[in-house]
């Protein structure tokens, strides 16, 4: 059939070529028009596209530029610090500050300079014009940072080729964090933004970032049809960061609370009764001013009114003594001498008693900054917004009160044999075989007299993995002035102190306290055996602590799940 229809059009072709001759021409200027038979050939080519519609008229912009001359925050100031990186006890000899050495390890050393690209390009312009939309960004910006390390500690996140580190490790998330609030502190953009809205920025920034706008509840039934029960959990950043710009060791040490929170965030369990536990965790900042401002209580409190995502249990966890979980009764409204992460002091040494209130512009320690906030000292003193009166204007010995109580399954925590299993790090020493004891820690010191600075301390009843005798456990008394809980009178015991304080406001009957975890900054030693380097990011010891410690932190948070069924 091909060979036939080339043939048949051949015979027309010829034909055709004959009429066009016998009229004079082949293609001529007469007007003649050929013709050509249809249904042969390749068919036309389509006609073009029409061209694509214009760009959209690109956005406002501002010019921008960068303020390196900017004052930085005290924490700002430790990026640029090292490791030990000569000396004795030193084998590596790495001069990099060591907050770029573990972003860069974990893959974070995108964020800073991805959230510098944002709020000023290389052309010192930004798209950012208005504080609103500088206010959108930083959230933003600090709700992905979380969301990373979450993902990274839970397995979700790539570490890059060669990382040392592993996934559980908490810290990337606080070095990233204190690069990004530089980053913001330095921004200088041309229109005017006032005092008040460069401080609100890094506040949204820091609550962001720490998980505090993540915090999302679920209601009614999981989707196999167990009952949801809702548990909210806090851990700490990492703390005793040394003198910023002096090489030192404590630079590197980690927090398994916080990495506790970062592995906990979002999980949901199954309950022994079938019903399911969803756990949304966040991260408190180890300095006083964030507290003072009612962080923690904007944080839980929107989760403690009556409604169907009502949380069912609250706890708080922190970093405490050496190879035992200490489960805190007793929580003190006082604050210590230690200074935070910010090297602020509320209660320095002097006059220490609980109605002492620094002065505004009180410098506490040395390159710190000056008091602003009024009620700052010695006692805790939560916003008037969440307790229903103000504690900050006037000093009142019991309002809120001296002391608060957890209302944690204590028998079953301390019982449960949460250890079992868990092997314990090199070095660590316990009464059980296996994980860290537990105890019911029922010690707190008291000013007899709130005017007078002499103290009394109660020792706690010092048995292990059992329920002590009754007799040994002496509540404070309600007359007397808190001078530490259970937990002592640093932002540990605050934190307890707030989260139970809020939970009598609003008068709910839920499990609620705190669990102090063991020190997980153990490096190897001569004693320990393995290679001490004080230039080591990490070491087998130190990574075999956080392990365990989060391990047997898990089983606790379970046990006070599991004590929901009876409610």
């Amino acid at each position: 059939m091909l060979t036939r229809h080339r043939v048949k059009l051949s015979a027309v072709s010829v034909l055709v070529a004959a009429v066009v001759a016998a009229c004079g021409g082949g293609g001529g200027g007469d007007g003649f028009v050929p013709i050509v038979p249809t249904g042969t050939g390749n068919p036309p080519p389509p006609p073009p596209p029409p061209p694509p519609p214009p760009p959209p008229p690109a956005g406002p912009t501002a010019k921008c530029a960068w303020d390196t001359g900017v004052e930085l925050a005290f924490e700002e100031r430790r990026l640029g610090t090292p490791l030990p990186f000569s000396g004795a006890n030193v084998v590596g000899t790495d001069e990099t500050p060591l907050a770029e050495r573990i972003v860069k390890d974990t893959g974070f050393d995108t964020f800073a300079p991805a959230f510098s690209a944002k709020l000023c390009g290389s052309e010192g312009v930004t798209s950012v014009t208005s504080y609103d939309q500088a206010l959108s960004l930083v959230k933003t910006e600090g709700a992905g940072l979380w969301r990373a390390a979450v993902d990274r500690v839970q397995g979700r996140r790539a570490s890059p080729a060669g990382s040392k580190l592993p996934n559980s490790d908490d810290r990337m998330l606080y070095w990233t964090r204190v690069q990004m609030t530089k980053v913001l502190r330095q921004w200088a953009p041309d229109f005017a933004l006032s005092d008040e809205q460069k401080k609100s920025l890094q506040w949204e920034f820091e609550r962001s970032s720490r998980g505090q706008y993540d915090i999302n509840l679920p209601e009614g039934n999981a989707p196999g049809g167990g009952k949801y029960r809702r548990m909210i959990m806090s851990g700490f950043d990492t703390f005793t960061l040394g003198a910023p710009g002096t090489p030192n060791t404590g630079l590197r040490n980690g927090n398994p609370s916080g990495a506790t929170a970062l592995e906990m965030d979002g999980r949901e369990f199954t309950l022994d009764d079938g019903t399911v536990l969803h756990v949304e965790s966040y991260i408190l900042p180890v300095s006083y001013d964030p507290f003072h401002a009612g962080m923690q209580e904007d944080t839980l409190g929107p989760w403690f009114k009556p409604g169907p995502k009502r949380v069912d249990a609250s706890i708080t966890m922190s970093q405490g003594s050496a190879n035992v979980f200490n489960l805190e009764q007793w929580n003190g409204r006082y604050h210590g001498p230690s200074a935070g992460n910010d090297g602020m002091i509320y209660c320095p040494v002097g006059n220490r008693l609980p109605s002492y209130v620094l002065p505004l512009g009180t410098i506490t320690a040395t390159g710190t900054a000056p008091i602003t906030m009024p009620g700052s000292g010695c006692d805790i003193s939560p916003p008037a917004r969440w307790l229903g009166y103000d504690a900050i204007s006037n000093w009142m010995k019991d309002y809120p009160p001296q002391f608060t109580t957890a209302s944690l399954p204590m028998a079953a925590m301390v019982t449960g044999k949460t250890g079992i299993g868990i092997v314990r790090p090199p070095g660590a020493t316990s009464q059980g075989t296996e994980g860290f004891d537990v105890t019911w820690h029922t010690n707190y010191t008291y000013f007899a007299d709130c005017g007078v600075a002499t103290t009394t301390s109660v020792a706690s009843n010092g048995v292990m993995n059992l329920m002590p005798d009754a007799s040994l456990v002496t509540p404070p008394n309600l007359a007397t002035c808190a001078q530490s809980g259970g937990g002592g009178n640093y932002l540990s015991n605050e934190s307890a102190y707030r989260n139970t304080l809020l939970r009598d406001t609003f008068g709910i009957d839920i499990p609620a306290g705190h669990i102090h975890v063991p020190v997980m900054t153990n490096f190897y030693t001569a004693a320990t055996g393995g290679v001490r380097d004080d230039n080591a990011m990490s070491d087998a010891r130190f990574e075999a602590y956080r392990t365990a410690i989060v391990a047997q932190g898990k089983r606790l948070l379970m046990a006070v799940g599991n004590s929901l069924i009876y409610k």
